[in-house]
């Protein structure tokens, strides 16, 4: 088997850039041997996936946001300054990462590292850096545009003992349907076992007594701050964070150490402590959901630290907040989670998702804490609050008319002429590309790869146009599809390019 250092990651992630450049924007980008420097203050985003198996580590994809804009723009057949900033263009940054990400995710299963993918997430704002920590090897590429910059950054890090919870050594080990205690999974309380364990660790580690807070207000922790996060993937995705002051940190460090909070220079110490803490704390849920029967594997921690930043995770159905005190110091911690839609259905199929889940799904991004520096601020936040705002009753509408003249309404002319037009409607396995030489050489028995990902969802197209995503399934010896997924506005209207 290759070692980590065997593996070509430079030229997995160049192909892998300038193809999904080429083939999702009719953009050429290309790769530089010299990164340009960093401009001050300058807004920016980071797409981050994390990897956990047999190898762990991080995926960040970075660029600004004017940069963000300029491919938006070609994406939707707009011009740059008509694309806000907000969703659009952090949609498109996630699925370029997950592009890329998973391109070299096949990449390392190939080369003997079975893993699996978190899901992404965004952290944008104009001061903050991002790393993993206690990495084998990290890499660092850049690509350029005109005067635009994308910067992908990988660390890895061979990982002994891979959780025996999957099956990393077969090919569909995670794939197959587990055994789920239902009444283990709907009974877990996970803001108890979130507040437990963080109340623990502090006292335990660093002699601190924490108080809850309620309502956990993002307003509290403002500054320079530091945030330890740890993913889990597998038959439960999802994200935990912890998030701290520069002043709370310097105070756990020292009293882990036996220092005073002065004493405390180098960074490196906040990291490893921090790091060992989102551990702790995100491998306690992370038991909890294996109890049930679910299999997931925990990701190394990945550390945040800044003054000006937002984070937000990606297609995750649950969040949960939970704030403390220790005196005048706040911390919080976050969880994000979703339970994997082929675990829904063949668990859950008489009671449905879980109800929380079914409450969140109407907002699956949630935002983490900190203010960014609005592009205008005069304009509203990029998101809502977490709790949603009151909304006004609608005005009541009127009866329909009972006068046999009284015309339909507009929308209901010409809907029923739509109805029965047929459309095709079909499912997608996958795509490749072959030479004509190796084309010409398939017979019978033939194997072809395809450009999907294992367990990644089949696409579903009506006319050609990609509409939903969903699982195979097999009833009665005939084929079938679930339908896992509706796409995104941003996703249709690429199909219609």
């Amino acid at each position: 088997m290759n070692t980590l250092s065997d593996i070509d990651v430079r030229a997995t992630v160049n192909a892998s850039v300038m193809e999904t450049f080429s083939s999702m924007l009719s953009m050429e980008i290309k790769p530089v041997e010299e990164e340009p420097p960093p401009g001050q203050g300058v807004r920016r985003m980071v797409g981050t996936l994390n990897f956990a198996g047999k190898v762990t580590g991080i995926f960040n994809t970075q660029l600004t946001f004017d940069f963000g804009r300029l491919m938006a723009s070609a994406l939707l057949g707009m011009e740059p300054e008509e694309v806000e900033s907000g969703t659009e263009v952090r949609d498109l940054v996630a699925e370029i990462t997950n592009i890329v990400g998973g391109n070299l995710k096949s990449a390392l299963n190939d080369s003997g590292y079975p893993c699996v993918l978190s899901t992404p997430s965004i952290t944008y704002g104009t001061d903050f850096s991002i790393k993993s920590l206690n990495m084998d090897r990290f890499d660092r590429y850049a690509f350029q545009k005109d005067h635009h910059v994308l910067i992908i950054e990988v660390g890895l890090k061979e990982q002994e003992g891979a959780d025996p919870g999957i099956d990393f050594d077969s090919p569909n080990g995670i794939r197959r349907i587990p055994h789920v205690d239902l009444q283990k999974l709907e009974s877990l309380d996970y803001n108890r076992r979130l507040a437990d364990a963080t109340v623990d660790v502090f006292d335990t580690m660093f002699a601190l007594k924490l108080e809850r807070i309620d309502p956990a207000s993002a307003a509290g922790l403002a500054g320079m701050r530091y945030i330890s996060s740890v993913c889990f993937a597998g038959d439960a995705t999802g994200i935990v964070s912890l998030h701290v002051s520069q002043e709370l940190s310097r105070l756990m460090a020292a009293n882990m150490l036996g220092m005073e909070p002065e004493e405390i220079e180098d960074t490196s110490e906040i990291e490893d402590m921090l790091g060992e803490l989102g551990n702790i704390v995100g491998g306690n849920l992370k038991s909890a959901l294996t109890d049930t029967g679910l299999r997931c594997a925990l990701s190394t921690p990945s550390f945040t630290v800044g003054s000006d930043f937002q984070i937000e995770s990606l297609n995750l159905e649950r969040f949960e907040r939970l704030g403390f005190r220790h005196e005048s110091h706040i911390a919080f911690v976050e969880m994000g989670l979703k339970i994997s839609e082929l675990v829904q259905a063949a668990a859950l199929p008489a009671k449905g998702a879980h109800p929380r889940a079914e409450q969140s799904r109407a907002s699956a991004r949630q935002e983490t804490l900190g203010p960014a520096v609005p592009e205008n601020p005069a304009a509203a936040p990029l998101k809502a609050p977490l709790s949603p705002a009151p909304t006004a009753p609608l005005p009541a509408q009127p009866e329909p008319s009972a006068t046999p003249d009284a015309p339909s309404a507009p929308e209901d002319l010409g809907l029923g002429l739509l109805l029965d037009i047929p459309v095709e409607l079909t499912v997608e396995l996958g795509r490749t590309k072959l030479p004509i030489h190796e084309l010409l050489k398939l017979q019978p028995g033939s194997a072809v790869k395809l450009a999907r990902l294992e367990g990644e969802p089949v696409d579903i197209l009506a006319n050609d146009v990609l509409i939903a995503r969903g699982e195979v399934v097999v009833r009665h010896e005939k084929y079938g599809i679930r339908i896992t997924e509706i796409t995104s506005r941003m996703d249709r209207l690429r199909g219609l390019k």
